[in-house]
């Protein structure tokens, strides 16, 4: 049941991302106006950027870090969880697992595209998560995430949906 829950997570998401960068050419082209340009090298490596100081300030413990890359309507879909909208429900979230744990996070992107002032990553993480209270078990995981950015006014690029899922099989 999980999986075609799942599955069907995917083909709304790719059936919206796909819609909605049609609406945004057709828009163009109706205005007149050239469909927006592929991402320049400069904002690749600027998204690439907001990867490392995640897991920079999420390794380091630092809530405040995190939180600064995601949009001020950002989105954060954890798994089995229900949406956490808005910096501050994300702040809640990742604050929450910051002060229990320590972490090591590694993060990879293996396609990262985007036209405008949008762009998608899809990429690998892996993280470690180190009890603070011993009583607590600590935690392995590796899986997949899928983030949609949005370039800020300031050029700035920030998380404004992210989601991700383990490869790990459940544990019961």
């Amino acid at each position: 049941m999980l999986e075609r829950t799942q599955r069907a997570v995917l083909v709304i998401a790719a059936a919206l991302v796909a819609s909605s960068g049609c609406r945004t050419s057709d828009q163009a082209k109706s205005a007149g106006g050239d469909p927006p340009a592929e991402l320049a090298e400069s904002d690749i490596a600027a998204i690439r950027a907001v990867d490392s100081a995640f897991a920079a300030a999420a390794s380091a413990g630092n809530v405040d870090g995190v939180i600064a890359v995601y949009a001020n309507n950002a989105a954060l879909l954890p798994p089995n969880l229900p949406p956490q909208k808005g910096r501050a429900a994300i702040k809640s979230f990742w604050g929450g697992f910051l002060s229990a744990y320590t972490v090591r996070f590694e993060l990879g992107s293996d396609a990262l595209e985007g036209r405008g002032d949008l762009a998608y990553n899809m990429g690998h993480y892996r993280f470690t998560a180190v009890p603070k209270a011993k009583s607590d078990p600590g935690v392995a995981d590796e899986g997949k995430f899928l983030e949609i950015l949005k370039k800020q006014p300031d050029g700035s690029w920030k998380y404004l949906v992210d989601m991700y899922s383990s490869n790990l099989a459940p544990q019961h």
